[in-house]
Formats: structure tokens, sequence, C-alpha cells
């Protein structure tokens, strides 16, 4: 059990923020560029403006659709061990998203990512503990675009045994994707009540949709595939520079999303989504920060008002190689989002804001997740941790470590780190005096080698090839 124990806002500032989003909702409203989605809002109760493509949402429609959204979500994947739900109890940790470059961990260049990257990367998240929910992080330079969403997504599915984080840019993309998962689970039916995959769908700071995207939204809210609305605004940039008034952004397009959602399919699983963060008023580039921390962690809160489960971002860094800046810069961020108690946290993985992604790193960042989790899970008070009788029997000058009750509780009570290393300076130098690097780079060596998930069966493979060339010919001619 996670306890939320970090609440930036007060219940006063929530009802301010939301508020003032249901304002923004009726004045400006939002820009959505399809038909279909504002057909959809019009038949819900909104005001469209078919030339401008605009829309604006009234109160109530939003009040309506919040009570349609499910308050909790189950999160299913190729192995039902693997499964969970999100019920605002625990901290679940999935890859950052779509980076360009891979870091290759045994020479340490910087290069273009590959398809057969994707599949290693999914193997190494596949074998970490911390790791729930794989989002395919690595964009293969050796795919086509056009058809890059789908494959990423198979070589994924047939990679690792977790849950699939990916998403889909037309309708047509999303209806595939949704093919491919059917035919892994037995069917439509059957993915409804088992969705092994997801879909992060980004709105357009400020207050607008893409045409592709939230088409997209509407064929997964129909299929039952849980969908997060990963609002982005950058406070100074595509939000206002205060962070409250980002907030109103992320809060606004996020609900905007979940409006169309639920009316497209009432009840469709909808996650509260965001990834708010600042430019670097020197350049005015993206920038990881203190500010980025404090956004994403209040978005938990705004969640937890909405009773909606969650997905927020943490842990990342403007670094571009692992220094003492990756570490600090990362922990800065992700401390606050795992206190307020989110129930998906994005992020593991990536240097250079995600831009490249580091084998080594997700081992480290295992570690770390670890650590941060006993901190937020805290302790217990009751009779027997407070060993009042063993106190006594042991009584002054003696010492615990041969009491059944240590036995009994250490682990409960203590984590103890896979690869972090605890021995004195001599010993630690006679075995190799390896940094936390290079243990993680052998520890990466050694998961590749040896982990091997369940793949796919062949003759799902074999169906699933099929949906790939239909895709393929459909899409490139």
């Amino acid at each position: 059990m996670v306890r939320a124990s970090l609440n930036l806002l007060s219940k006063t500032e929530l009802d301010y923020i939301h508020n003032a989003t249901l304002e923004i909702l009726e004045n400006p409203g939002l820009l959505v560029p399809s038909k279909r989605a504002l057909e959809i809002l019009e038949k819900a109760g909104a005001n469209v403006d078919y030339e401008k493509t605009c829309v604006t949402i009234p109160s109530h429609v939003v009040e309506e659709a919040l009570k349609k959204a499910p308050k909790t979500i189950k999160y299913c994947a190729r192995n039902p061990k693997y499964d969970f739900t999100l019920e605002k109890k625990e901290i679940h940790f999935t890859t950052d998203g779509y980076g360009v470059y891979i870091r290759d961990f045994e020479t340490g260049d910087r290069k273009k990512s590959t398809s057969a990257d994707l599949a290693k990367w999914a193997v190494l998240a596949d074998s970490l503990n911390m790791i729930h929910v794989f989002w395919p992080s690595i964009a293969p330079a050796d795919i086509p675009d056009a058809v890059a969403g789908l494959h990423s997504l198979t070589i994924s599915l047939n990679n690792t045994e977790k849950h699939v984080e990916g998403d889909a840019y037309t309708a047509r993309d999303a209806q595939y994707e949704i093919e491919v998962a059917a035919a892994i689970v037995g069917g439509k039916e059957e993915l409804k009540k088992r969705p092994i995959i997801s879909a992060v769908q980004c709105p357009i700071a400020p207050l607008g949709f893409d045409k592709g995207l939230i088409e997209a939204v509407i064929e997964f809210a129909k299929a039952g595939v849980p969908v997060v609305p990963l609002s982005m605004p950058l406070a100074g940039e595509t939000g206002p520079v205060t962070l409250a008034g980002t907030l109103v952004i992320n809060n606004a397009e996020v609900l905007g999303s979940l409006v169309i959602s639920e009316f497209a399919n009432p009840g469709a699983p909808v996650l509260y989504g965001g990834c708010p963060g600042n430019i670097d008023f020197k350049t005015g580039m993206l920038a990881e920060s203190p500010e980025g921390g404090l956004l994403n962690a209040s978005l938990a809160q705004l969640a937890r008002y909405y009773n909606l489960p969650s997905e927020v971002c943490g842990s990342c860094s403007d670094s571009k190689v692992l220094d003492a800046q990756a570490a600090y810069e990362r922990t800065i961020s992700l401390f606050p989002v795992m206190l307020s108690g989110p129930d998906i946290i994005c992020g593991m993985g990536g240097l250079e804001i995600a831009k490249t992604m580091v084998p080594e790193l997700l081992v480290i960042d295992n570690e770390i997740l670890e650590s941060m989790l006993r901190v937020v899970r805290g302790y217990e008070i009751n009779d027997d941790t407070l060993a009042l009788d063993i106190v006594r029997k042991v009584g002054p000058g003696g010492h615990y470590l041969a009491e059944k009750h240590t036995l009994n509780n250490f682990l409960k009570e203590h984590w103890v780190p896979k690869i972090s290393d605890r021995k004195p300076y001599d010993t630690w130098e006679k075995a190799g005096a390896k940094d936390i690097v290079k243990v993680a780079k052998e520890k990466v060596k050694e998961i590749l080698a040896t982990h091997k998930p369940e793949p796919i069966p062949k003759d799902v493979q074999k169906e699933i090839s099929q949906i790939l060339k239909r895709y393929e010919k459909e899409v490139l001619g």
C-alpha cells in the first residue's frame, strides 16, 4: 500500500483549479480538427463551430463524462501474472517513450535506434521487477515512419510478457493495433476483458488536438483499450509561465479528451495523464527541472480529486551521459511525484529529456525505484513492530541478531539493494573497483544473454504477420 503523503494543493486550491478549468473549456474552449470528434461533442451537448473546428464544453457535460468514467482500470498482460489494477493503492512504473537514439552499453556510442534495439530494450524491461508497463522507448530508424507504430507494438508484444503502452497517429493505425492485440488474446471481446495494450495520446498544447490522434482515441475508446491523454504544456511556452496556469491547460486538455472518450463509449477506460514541464528561459528548449516534479505531483492530486486512475511523468534528465547530473535531476523530479502516489509513473531509462535511451540506466533506475518506494511505503507501528517483549528479553547490553523476530522482519523492514555496493573499500577494490555504471553494464549483458520472455505462439505470429502485410499494403501501397 502506497501512502500518498505529499499534498501540494489544498482542497480549496483543487476546487479553484477545477473551476478555472471549467471556465477555460467554456471560453475559449478547444481546437478539435475532426468532424467525427465534433459530432460526438455536439451530441453530448457541447457548442460546436464546424468551420473553425472549435468547441466549447459546458460544465454539465464535463461532470457527466466524469460520472461515466471508470474509477479503476485493469491493466492486463500476455502473461496474467503481470496483470494489475489501477486503484490508487500502488505505484507502477513504465519505461520512457520514443527516444530516437540509444547508447550502446558496450561501446558507449550514441546511435540511431533500430528494431533490434527495441527488441532488446523490451527483453531488458521484461526482466526488471520495477518496470510494470512497457512503453516502446525506441523509435526504430530502420522501419518507415508511416508503419513504425504498428511494427513497434508487435516487436514489443513479442519481447515482453508485460502490458504494452503504445500510441497511434490515425484511426486506421488504432484499428490495426486493436486487431493485433485481439489476435493475441482471442478476439476483440476478450480484449475488452483483458486489455493487454493501452495507448498514450498527446493533446497539442495549448488547448488543441491533432485530427488523427483524437480519432485514434475514439477507436480505442470503443474497443475498451485504456487511453492516457498525456498533456504536455510547457510553462512559459505552450502554457502560462505560472505553474497554476499550466496546470489549468493540462487539466482542460485531459478533461476535453475524457469527454470525447466517454461520449464515444460510456465507461471507456481513461487515465488522468500529463507530462507538463517548463522551458530553459536561456534557450527556449524543454528543460528538466524541480518545477516539473511539482507539476506532475500536482497532477496526481488532481487525478485523486476526480477519482480517476492516473499516469504522470517523473525521472528524466537533461544530462547527455550517466553522471551526477543524471542522478540528481531524475531524483529531484521523481521523488515528489512518488510521494504524491499516482497509479503509473513514466520516464525510466532516458537521458536528454528522453531523446536517448540507455540500457544500463534502466537497470540503475530499477534500483532507484526500489529504494524510493521503500521510503514512500513508510512503516507500521503495532505491537509486533514495537517489539517490547523482545526488548525486555534482550535487555541492556544484548544484541538482536539471533532473535527470531529479527529473522521474521528484516526483509519486511529493510531494503536490500541488487547492484549498489556496500562493501568496505578494500573488499570493493579487490573485486575490481567497479562503479555503478560498470556494474549495471554487466547486469545488462547478463540479462540479454539469459532472460528469455515467452514469445507469442507461432500460429498467432503468423496471423499478426498477415495483419502487418495488409497494413503495409494499405499505408505504403
